[in-house]
Parts: structure tokens; sequence; C-alpha cells
């Protein structure tokens, strides 16, 4: 995973990050879905690809993961966070979400807030490793599945690198 890198992410890479959530989730969300979402003011995100190219090749997998996130005033949210299959138990979901909360901080943020699906085990178990507290539930949210609201303070000596 030491090859991966992270690159900021703009409405040109729509496609991309549409199809990239439709291998990860059973709802996903349309590329204009996410063309609207990075058009938000705020709002950011970053790829992790293997090197420097976002399309897959003979050398490397290509992308690997995705994580966007929106920010107002000294709050922020993580709004998707993914890693693709051949990605998963290797940290890079710690990776991405510690790059989010940094960039986040940097850019003035004190708390960061998230949502996972109860049932999303490795979701809640990642957010709870990098100390997410949960805050709310939200019954029947995705589907049926109750929604696990949660929040940290981004004090930017305690994010881990």
């Amino acid at each position: 995973m030491s090859g991966l890198e992270l690159l900021p992410v703009g409405l040109v890479h729509a496609e991309l990050l549409a199809g990239m959530h439709a291998v990860c989730f059973a709802e996903p969300w349309s590329a204009r879905s996410m063309a609207e979402v990075l058009g938000m003011p705020g709002a950011e995100g970053l790829i992790a690809v293997d090197g420097d190219s976002l399309t897959p090749s003979r050398e490397g997998p290509g992308p690997a993961g995705l994580v966007l996130w929106g920010r107002v005033l000294d709050e922020a949210e993580i709004l998707t966070i993914a890693v693709l299959p051949p990605w998963r138990r290797q940290g890079l979901g710690g990776r991405l979400l510690t790059a989010a909360m940094a960039a986040a901080a940097a850019a003035g943020a004190k708390t960061m807030f998230l949502e996972a699906a109860a049932d999303n085990v490795a979701a809640l178990a990642l957010y709870g490793r990098h100390n997410f507290e949960q805050v709310g539930r939200r019954k029947g949210y995705y589907g049926g599945i109750d929604a696990v609201t949660m929040r940290r303070d981004l004090v930017q000596a305690e994010i881990d690198p």
C-alpha cells in the first residue's frame, strides 16, 4: 500500500468516482450526484491511486479508494468513503479518513461528523479506532437499517498520520 498516492479530485472525476462507489455500495451515487457534491462550496475529495494513474493498467490497478468531505465554517463531515475490494483490510480506509481530517482541520474545521450503517461493522470499527464517538442514530435511514451518527474533535496534533 505504500505505493498509493492520494490525489485531489474534481468535477472531471465524477464518472470514475461513481464507478468506484458502485463497486462498494448497494445504493451507489451516480456521476451526477458526485458532480453535485463536488460542486458544493467547501466540498473536497481525494482518490487513492497506484502511482499517478487514475486508469487501470498492466503496471498497476489504478484507483483503490476515495473519500469526499464537506466543510462549513468550523464543522466538517465525511460524505462518503470507499475502498475497492482488493485494497480492503490494508489500512487504506484509515489513511483516507486521516487525510480528510487533516485537510479539514487545516482549513479551519474543529469538528468532523460522519454516519455509517449500524450493520457496517468494519466502518464502525474504523471510526472507533480514529476516536469518533456515537452521538446519534437515525432510525431506518439506510433502507430500514439505522444510521449511526458520529463525531470527533479535530485537534491537528491528535490526528494520526
